[in-house]
């Protein structure tokens, strides 16, 4: 069942693929906890950073950014022909940051069309989807609100700065295999993510607490830390803070909007599974993996 979140776009009222009811703690010390793909410098690793061990985390992207990721890094081709370059399960969750180049309205005007920057660029398929449920206990898929437009992205959530208590109007879109509420509120930011060519990036890359160095595209596309936590806090399978919003902060530590957070009370999908549950959504869906989240894996193998 879908919800209206504007004339135009429709989010889901429930994940795709529901896992809420996974257990918690898949994770060993033989796999990562956290993958975060398409990854970039680290706007999702520097988030990451905050919480977890170097250990329990690893960014991938194309491009050779060993030296800016702030955790471990692998540099693979995640989009060949093959799919994502791993063997076996890859970790508890992993965090997609999918390239937006086919839904921005920026990129609509650079083809001459939305048809023709969909048509050019890489795009959110199922096959995506089938892998990162044979490979993960979770999947966290963010884009534009244009993926959503598009159809390609089946999100479930929504997110902007002011639920937070920041001054700025990014709004996000995540598909996930997990039920999570929105963390958006309607109202006018003073920062706006603009696209325009002589817009100063320092004020924005200070609201996101990003480097201005990393230039305008990789400080446009980074995503806040508050945005990971709730995500990351409401996965079964991982632990994370919540991060305060301003209607939390106000009621419940006074000050400091954004930028308290506390351990959720109680976390969804808990442990409550038994031998017996359907853990796939498609019972045609191979098994293997489940069988190897029940052992102590390995840490994947990069081909």
């Amino acid at each position: 069942m879908a919800r209206s979140v504007t004339p135009t776009i429709d989010l889901r009222d429930t994940p795709r693929f529901d896992r809420t009811h996974w257990p918690q703690h898949w994770h060993t010390q033989n796999r990562y906890m956290v993958a975060d793909f398409f990854s970039g410098r680290g706007g999702v690793g520097r988030a990451l950073a905050d919480w977890y061990t170097h250990y329990d985390y690893v960014g991938v992207d194309k491009e050779p950014y060993h030296e800016q990721y702030p955790g471990q890094f692998i540099q693979a081709d995640l989009l060949g022909p093959q799919g994502p370059p791993f063997d076996g399960v890859v970790a508890d969750v992993i965090w997609v940051s999918f390239p937006c180049l086919a839904y921005t309205p920026l990129s609509a005007t650079a083809y001459g069309s939305r048809e023709a920057a969909l048509r050019q660029n890489p795009r959110i398929t199922d096959e995506l989807r089938e892998w990162l449920l044979d490979h993960a206990a979770h999947y966290i898929i963010e884009n534009v609100p244009g993926a959503s437009r598009a159809g390609d992205l089946d999100a479930n959530c929504r997110c902007n700065g002011l639920y937070f208590g920041e001054d700025y109007d990014l709004e996000r879109h995540f598909e996930t295999t997990f039920e999570v509420p929105d963390a958006y509120r309607d109202g006018n930011a003073s920062i706006t993510v603009d696209t325009r060519d002589d817009q100063s990036i320092e004020e924005l890359a200070a609201a996101k607490n990003v480097p201005a160095s990393w230039g305008k595209s990789g400080v446009r596309s980074a995503i806040p830390r508050e945005y990971v936590y709730w995500l990351l806090s409401h996965c079964p399978s991982v632990p994370c803070p919540v991060p305060a919003s301003e209607q939390s902060t106000l009621a419940g530590f006074g000050e400091g909007v954004g930028r308290h957070k506390r351990l959720p009370d109680g976390r969804l999908g808990g442990t409550k599974v038994t031998p017996g549950d359907e853990l796939y959504a498609d019972p045609g869906v191979d098994r293997t993996a489940e069988a190897e989240y029940q052992n102590v894996g390995v840490r994947p193998r990069v081909r």
